[in-house]
């Protein structure tokens, strides 16, 4: 019985504890699901409060910017992008965008600044973004631009676009205040010398075809003055520092650099090249390209360069020469085949073009420039299906495909001006699909004002001809504008800023 008795003590007891552990748990568990309901509530509240902050803030900048516009009369507008922005001087798409937008009675007075720069990509121009914004304050910020961005590493949509769920969790102002805040921390680690970040990209001179591996273009200049610092006679880093200067367009630095590679070690023949893309004098080119040959007979790019100022001399039985070479040398450079596809169908020479980007598109079937390049050469021997074919399967691969470096590049560049509360005014090059630029920004959708240039340039060259638009075909399916295109363009622009961003 004693026995009994023990063992309905000792169950009643384990009963107890059971009881006693699971009334724990519960408890555990309401904590954590209250601490849980908490957070998320204080999520809440924040990125409630945080809107509202932000909606009393913009409204009383909204209403800053109009007592300001009307005090001094004038609604600055910045223009950033290439060649394709940079060139035309007074009948350039800034300069005429100006001329028409207080043409317009909008009653305001519109100054466009031109900020194209020759041959330069989005790292430059994100680079340089922050200077031009405290130099020229603009209201409104219009860019055009990627066109010279490095294409090596092509990447689907499909695999690496952001995904739908972080696009919605980016969207929180909650989400953008602690990233300010990390980016904040970071930035005063580096500052200290407790962090060091950097960013590893792949870029090229579009203009030479010389690659050129970056750290960030605000860094690497820095980079290699530390390396020249430490030593003085490496001539590598005078080279590398040169081709900085030269995509900045300082020439007269960028050949002091250059020289001083060659002063160092006569027998660089990358030093050489450098040198050869800062004259524009032909017969001095043409030495120095040569020089650099017979230095190292193997370097593709200087018979790039050699080529190319035999094109632009006219001598295009010389140029071609020098381009096979070139290909024979490396033929995976696929913008060898472009300068000679597009010298073909400058001569007329549509058979040789169109076996040329044909045999280039077997190499880089996903290459969107070389479809478009193919895609004029069937134009002009009026093969209309084979070049709408062409075409359509260009536009398919900008839809399908994005280039990492422009879509960082563009989406830090309208992260920038949004947290400057500055107009940033997207467009996108003639002939081709806005689609592709609004996918690039979808994080940003309804905070950019985007372009269309697609159909009215189509149009206007089934109209009147490609010539009375285009000096040349650079982009593949587009090129450098003439004035007549540059003011089609400049139309367009500021139709879109009149219409959509002052209700005009």
């Amino acid at each position: 019985m004693v026995q009994g008795g023990r063992h309905r003590i000792n169950n009643t007891k384990c009963a107890k504890s059971l009881k006693i552990m699971q009334k724990e748990m519960t408890t555990v568990k309401q904590k954590i699901l209250l601490v849980i309901f908490g957070l998320c509530l204080t999520v809440i509240l924040l990125e409630a409060g945080l809107r509202i902050a932000g909606f009393i803030y913009l409204s009383l900048q909204e209403y800053r910017n109009i007592v300001s516009l009307k005090q001094k009369g004038t609604y600055r507008i910045m223009c950033l992008g290439e060649s394709t922005t940079a060139s035309g001087g007074k009948y350039s798409y800034p300069s005429q965008l100006q001329r028409i937008l207080n043409q317009n009675d909008a009653g305001l007075k519109f100054s466009v600044i031109n900020k194209g720069i020759i041959g330069t990509d989005t790292s430059v121009i994100v680079s340089r973004l922050e200077y031009n914004l405290s130099k020229y304050k603009p209201d409104m910020v219009v860019t055009m631009m990627g066109i010279n961005d490095e294409r090596k590493y092509i990447v689907p949509y499909k695999d690496t676009a952001t995904s739908k769920v972080m696009q919605f969790f980016k969207s929180f102002r909650t989400y953008k205040l602690v990233k300010l805040l990390y980016l904040h921390i970071i930035n005063k680690a580096e500052e200290m010398g407790v962090y060091k970040q950097e960013e590893i990209e792949e870029d090229i001179d579009l203009e030479t075809d010389i690659p050129i591996q970056l750290t960030g273009f605000r860094e690497r200049k820095r980079m290699y003055k530390d390396a020249i610092e430490v030593n003085p006679e490496n001539d590598k880093a005078y080279v590398k520092l040169g081709w900085c200067y030269k995509k900045e367009r300082d020439y007269g630095k960028a050949e002091e650099m250059f020289g001083k590679a060659v002063e160092i070690n006569p027998n660089n023949d990358e030093a050489y090249i450098g040198l050869g893309w800062c004259y524009k004098k032909y017969y001095i080119a043409k030495e120095i390209f040569n020089k650099a040959i017979k230095i190292n007979p193997r370097n593709y790019l200087a018979y790039i360069g050699l080529g190319t100022y035999y094109r632009d001399k006219g001598e295009n039985d010389k140029a071609e020469k020098m381009f096979n070479k070139a290909i024979e040398i490396n033929p995976r450079n696929y913008l060898v085949y472009v300068k000679l596809g597009w010298g073909y169908i400058y001569r007329r020479e549509y058979n040789k073009a169109e076996e040329i980007f044909i045999k280039a598109i077997k190499m880089d079937p996903k290459n969107d420039r070389l479809y478009g390049g193919l895609a004029r050469c069937y134009k002009k021997q009026g093969k209309d299906d084979l070049a709408m074919e062409c075409f359509r399967k260009a536009n398919e691969l900008r839809l399908e495909y994005y280039n990492p470096i422009t879509h960082h590049n563009y989406q830090r560049l309208v992260e920038i001006l949004t947290q400057r509360e500055i107009e940033p005014v997207c467009v996108q090059y003639p002939m081709r699909s806005v689609e592709q630029l609004k996918k690039m920004l979808e994080p940003y959708k309804g905070i950019v004002f985007f372009v269309d240039n697609e159909m009215v340039f189509k149009k206007a060259v089934e109209q009147a001809g490609y010539n009375k638009y285009f000096k040349d075909m650079f982009g593949g399916s587009f090129g450098h504008c003439t004035p007549i295109g540059n003011g089609l363009l400049a139309e367009n622009i500021a139709s879109v800023i009149l219409n959509e961003c002052f209700n005009k």
